[in-house]
């Protein structure tokens, strides 16, 4: 518990008094009691039309990223916030703590101080200042959110996270990027060809590995967010595809087909091989890493129809994880004590399924709701996201992992697949 405490307040303005009430709110979230929350209005600085217009979608943001996370509640009805002292005794009533926010705009860059207090006394649990260009204002609510939801519970939660995923609605398959909620879609890839099956490099790398076919091969590319450009990794013929990275950043299993069946490869960065992982005589594919490094998931027909099997990261110790349907597309959760996958029937359903890893028990996420696939783990664990023809064309939604939550992302033109979430 002192550690958590002083993870809470080590970056930010901390007194005594503040860290218990701070760890109260911490023990409430740990039993399930929703902390509630005072939001009210955030204050502009001035009256432009670009304060005020960052102001409402900074708000607005903070207010959806708290509600999503279903750990607090929201109380926005008390007296207008101003600059100056706070009535703290106002805002206190059924609220554990109070935000503050002040959003201010000079030469086309938007800044937002953040300040979060506790009721009823008002001791601060911390202060900090975002600053960013006008067009990127509600990457500020995401940002703080994120920071807030860390403060207490350790964990961002999913408020900053985006979402890549592969869209035909150029008529070819580009890759794309979304935020979370939904919102600020931008379509990274411009091929013209087919660019599917993206995953993200691990935290803070900026960088997607995908398969292209815009030299006539399925090929392995890395694509890099802050250049905006791509460089191969594999091209040799046959299949480079379905490639993940290790934890560390270090190496990618992916898998080739160049020497026969499709099987499962270690390569370094620059797709060098490093070893050969499997060889059977079916095809091996969908691999990825635990987060410890230490095991593979893959996808295996060896034992008649697609499974899902689990070996160590050099290739040993080939283990059967599922038996019945048609098992694709796994991914492990961010802890490594899961995994999800899509399970299909011999009447086309297909479901996202998570599996326990030590017991083997399943929770079915989707049910009776049309092909369900591709499903990807949001960095916090507690919800994937996935691709659902339930209304028709292949659309992107969220859910929680007991599937009482439910909700597409966005209205998206065109069909969207193969998701891959932010860790």
């Amino acid at each position: 518990m002192k550690k958590l405490i002083a993870a809470l307040f080590v970056p930010f303005i901390a007194l005594a008094s503040g860290a218990l009430n701070a760890a109260d709110v911490y023990l409430q979230l740990q039993r399930g009691q929703k902390v509630v929350i005072a939001l009210p209005d955030f204050i502009a600085k001035d009256a432009s039309p670009e304060t005020l217009s960052a102001s409402k979608d900074i708000l607005e943001t903070t207010k959806n990223d708290i509600l999503f996370t279903h750990l607090f509640n929201l109380s926005e009805s008390g007296l207008a916030m101003t600059e100056g002292k706070i009535d703290f005794e106002a805002w206190s009533k059924g609220s554990d703590l109070l935000i503050k926010g002040t959003v201010s705009q000079s030469e086309g860059n938007i800044s937002f101080t953040a300040a979060v207090f506790e009721l009823p006394g008002g001791n601060p649990v911390f202060q900090k200042l975002y600053r960013t260009p006008a067009r990127n204002a509600r990457r500020i609510g995401h940002e703080f959110v994120a920071d807030f939801i860390y403060r207490f519970t350790g964990n961002r939660g999913i408020s900053a996270s985006r979402i890549v995923f592969s869209n035909d609605n150029t008529k070819s398959k580009e890759l794309y990027i979304i935020d979370y909620d939904g919102k600020n879609l931008r379509k990274l890839t411009s091929d013209n060809s087919i660019n599917i099956l993206p995953r993200w490099a691990p935290l803070g790398a900026g960088e997607i590995l995908y398969t292209t076919f815009k030299n006539g091969n399925p090929d392995l590319a890395l694509y890099t967010l802050a250049t905006g450009k791509s460089r191969m990794i594999s091209t040799r013929r046959g299949l480079n595809t379905s490639a993940s990275f290790s934890p560390d950043g270090k190496t990618i299993v992916a898998t080739l087909s160049f020497e026969g069946n499709s099987s499962l490869y270690l390569l370094d960065r620059d797709g060098k091989i490093i070893r050969r992982l499997t060889k059977s005589k079916s095809e091996d594919t969908s691999a990825s890493f635990s987060a410890d490094g230490r095991k593979i998931i893959f996808v295996s027909g060896r034992s008649g129809s697609p499974q899902i099997y689990m070996m160590n990261a050099d290739g040993t110790g080939v283990e059967k994880l599922t038996d019945g349907g048609w098992c694709d597309s796994p991914v492990w959760s961010p802890a490594g004590d899961k995994i999800a996958y899509s399970r299909g029937d011999t009447q086309g359903h297909h479901d996202i399924i998570i599996q326990d890893i030590a017991s083997g028990k399943t929770i079915q996420v989707t049910s009776d709701s049309g092909k369900n696939e591709n499903p990807a783990f949001s960095p916090d664990g507690r919800f994937v996201a996935f691709t659902s023809t339930r209304e028709g064309k292949r659309r992107l939604y969220i859910a929680s992992l007991d599937g009482t939550v439910q909700k597409k992302l966005t209205e998206i033109p065109g069909s969207s697949a193969t998701p891959t979430w932010e860790p």
